[in-house]
């Protein structure tokens, strides 16, 4: 019995301070708008914004109770394309293939509960 008790105050510190975390993964960033995906640990939302400003999508989320973590930056590396694996004349056929390369910013939010 007296296990449980310490067990429970052990816990005790542990729900009082969790966090909860946002992501917020910047798409594309034109003159006319910012396309995101917000991924909370539940679900994912692609957004767009009309205001391009990277500065004011965060002040919407700092209003919401958010406070800025870390901003990453991330690459995605696309590979697009045929790559033929039967030989032509004796050489390897690589026809339509495609590298495309996307530097992605990263914005980590965390409100305290």
């Amino acid at each position: 019995m007296k296990s449980i008790y310490i067990t429970i105050l052990l816990l005790l510190p542990f729900v009082g301070f969790s966090q909860n975390w946002l992501l917020v993964d910047i798409i594309s960033q034109s003159k006319k708008e910012v396309v995101y995906m917000i991924d909370n640990g539940d679900t994912k939302k692609k957004k767009r914004q009309n205001n391009p400003s990277v500065v004011k999508l965060i002040g919407t989320f700092e209003e919401d109770g958010y406070t800025l973590f870390q901003v990453t930056q991330g690459v995605e590396l696309d590979l697009t394309g045929n790559f033929p694996i039967g030989r032509t004349n004796q050489n390897w056929a690589v026809n339509s293939l495609l590298l495309s390369n996307n530097n992605r910013v990263m914005l980590w939010f965390k409100k305290n509960k």
